[in-house]
């Protein structure tokens, strides 16, 4: 009998996350790698299974999620994989709704399988929603958005009113939806989804502090695992070896340490800037509203940048090496001008954020 690590997996389990209503089928993707420690149980929700061993079985998912539509059946579908997830277009989706965790910047592990799924699971997506909408109407009433980091005494001024591309991860899959689990976030691009210009930048000025957790994604295929952690290994002194960062116009003009002898994330950041400059632009200014997702996780761990903070997300990937987003739990908010008043962000939310330890 093998003794190797395992986790269950339920279609009740993901009942919440896909809004009370699993379909027809749940339909269960996998890698091989992934599937050898699944443990598998039915329910009243049929389970069917799709084995997927890369981007050339897209294709196939396709037509099975089309013979699934064509019985006049509805489908909940889970994707676990080592690989990197690829939106699929809205046309094959209909009558699906799709929750995906990869590993493709980071390995497949059994732990962190158990900790995706206790985050979705214990996520109350009715309240999600509530967030949603507080945060939109914040969003709209305010002037403009405060980044205080109160410890080290920075501030910066984001006018978030000048941003056109938003978008934000909140609430149950419902069909004809897809997302990479887990929810809880709304993010601001500076470009529309999937494209990145030099030219193009936020309206952010001031300094920064950054302190919390790194999470560094892959580009493409042609960058190994090996060379991810190795960019994550050169920022994860992030968590206690805080930096300040000044903006102007969105863009990093200088790093420095906060704390004196605490230079290795400072250093580290510099040294990224300076290997390609395109990494100084902000590419996106996420807000993480998630608070199964803590305490934040030692190691390169996409939920991280689901953490109630603020996350700098620097280059994109096809275009960059890589992704990288930091994750700082060290920014108060407020969005100023609601009403003539002064609003926290977070605590408006009933999400604030758990900071990193000095």
């Amino acid at each position: 009998m093998s003794t190797a690590p395992s986790v269950t997996i339920s279609p009740e389990q993901f009942r919440k996350v896909f809004g009370g209503d699993l379909g027809d089928v749940f339909l269960l993707v996998t890698s091989p790698g992934v599937r050898d420690a699944l443990i598998v149980e039915n329910s009243a929700t049929p389970v069917q299974e799709y084995n997927w061993t890369g981007q050339e079985s897209r294709a196939g998912l396709i037509a099975e999620m089309a013979a699934i539509r064509a019985s006049g059946r509805r489908a909940s579908v889970l994707w676990i994989a080592d690989d990197e997830f690829v939106h699929f277009e809205d046309e094959d989706l209909v009558g699906m709704a799709m929750g995906a965790f990869s590993s493709f910047s980071a390995p497949f592990s059994v732990e962190t399988l158990r900790n995706n799924i206790r985050v979705v699971t214990d996520v109350d997506y009715e309240r999600e929603l509530g967030i949603e909408e507080e945060f939109l109407t914040l969003l709209d009433q305010a002037d403009d958005m405060l980044f205080l980091g109160r410890e080290f005494g920075t501030e910066a001024v984001f006018q978030h009113q000048l941003s056109e591309h938003w978008f934000s991860l909140h609430g149950p899959l419902l069909p004809g939806q897809q997302v990479v689990l887990p929810t809880g976030e709304l993010s601001s691009l500076v470009n529309a989804s999937g494209e990145f210009e030099l030219h193009t930048h936020f309206k952010l000025d001031g300094e920064i502090t950054l302190q919390g957790a790194p999470i560094v994604h892959r580009g493409e295929h042609a960058t190994s695992l090996a060379e991810t952690e190795q960019v994550y290994r050169d920022l994860v002194s992030m968590a206690d070896q805080p930096a300040i960062i000044s903006l102007v116009e969105g863009r990093i003009t200088a790093v420095r340490p906060a704390v004196a002898g605490r230079a290795e994330f400072a250093t580290n950041l510099e040294k990224l800037l300076a290997e390609d400059d395109r990494y100084a632009k902000l590419h996106e200014i996420g807000f993480g509203t998630n608070t199964s997702c803590s305490p934040l996780q030692p190691s390169n761990y996409f939920a991280n940048e689901r953490h109630p903070g603020v996350h700098l997300g620097l280059g994109l990937g096809t275009f960059t090496q890589y992704h990288i987003d930091l994750m700082s739990t060290a920014i108060d908010v407020l969005m100023r001008g609601v009403d003539g008043k002064d609003v926290a962000l977070f605590q408006a939310l009933g999400v604030a954020p758990v900071p990193a330890g000095v």
